[in-house]
């Protein structure tokens, strides 16, 4: 009995059908025909019996086809932790990861762990939630950061672990006539232009019309959450962003708010049945450590 064996018995099963079979494996009816009779015959019982032109699988066959598909499927999963093991080796991490977090936090984290592992090479993937996990689903991802865990009940396969609590601040250019203020109120914000991610906008994250009884007046709403900061520094508006340490304070103003807004909270996931290598355990080690979680 070998693994092709195996392959051929399942396929036959599946399609009821030697000649079915036989195109979808490319491998003559013959030679499909001596394989399952040896099959038979290390087994002793038949697994296939014929009814009039067609074959129908025996109860034999049935029980043998479900160890069969597992014995096939643990042998795949092998494979893929082989594979794991080789990138352990080639030290390499991918990350998946929402624009807004790809901006602020991933650079962040990268260049600290880059200071003391300057041989690892990193893979980025900036995408939706969605994909993320999908992407961990089918090891295409070490490991994925984002703030929305509303769908995370999906997946049972992955683990969820809360990294960073980054404070709602308001930031304004030197030259706005607010900068020299430590605090401010959101009342005080009404007659301003505002400068808002025109993805990020109705995310519940920064939703902050509902603690105000007024619509914000938008000036600009980019696209990218890259140059949000950078369009305020020029001086297009003020806007509301997590406080993080990627944010430049020799162009911009920040200023805490008076009323509480919450936090945006940043979670790293991956797929908790992954052999994860050393060097990924060594990076998520790296992350908790410097967020103090």
């Amino acid at each position: 009995m070998n693994l092709q064996h195996l392959e051929y018995f399942i396929t036959i099963a599946q399609n009821k059908s030697f000649t079915t079979a036989s195109n979808i494996l490319s491998v003559t009816q013959p030679a499909l025909s001596k394989a399952i009779s040896k099959l038979e015959e290390e087994l002793d019982v038949p697994l296939f019996e014929k009814n009039g032109r067609n074959i129908e699988i025996t109860r034999f066959g049935e029980v043998f086809l479900n160890y069969a598909k597992l014995a096939l499927n643990d042998i795949e999963k092998g494979i893929e932790e082989l594979k794991y093991m080789k990138k352990d080796e080639e030290k390499n991490i991918s990350l998946s990861y929402t624009e807004c977090i790809g901006t602020s936090f991933i650079p962040f984290i990268i260049s600290s762990f880059l200071e003391v592992h300057s041989d690892i090479k990193f893979k980025f993937n900036n995408t939706s939630v969605e994909k993320i996990l999908n992407n961990l689903s089918t090891r295409k991802t070490d490991l994925g950061f984002f703030d929305d865990i509303s769908c995370i009940n999906n997946y049972p396969e992955i683990k969820t672990v809360l990294v960073s609590k980054q404070k709602y601040v308001l930031v304004t250019s030197k030259s706005h006539h607010l900068s020299n203020k430590t605090e401010v109120s959101l009342s005080e914000l009404k007659d301003e232009l505002f400068v808002v991610y025109n993805k990020g906008f109705s995310n519940k994250g920064i939703s902050y019309t509902k603690f105000i009884d007024y619509t914000p007046k938008i000036s600009v709403q980019p696209s990218e959450a890259g140059i949000l900061v950078g369009l305020v520094a020029a001086g297009a508006g003020i806007t509301i962003v997590p406080n993080t340490p990627m944010i430049n304070t020799n162009e911009i103003s920040i200023l805490n708010i008076k009323e509480d807004i919450g936090y945006k909270s940043i979670y790293m996931v991956w797929n908790k049945n992954n052999l994860n290598s050393k060097v990924i355990n060594e990076f998520k080690n790296h992350i908790l450590k410097i967020n103090n979680i």
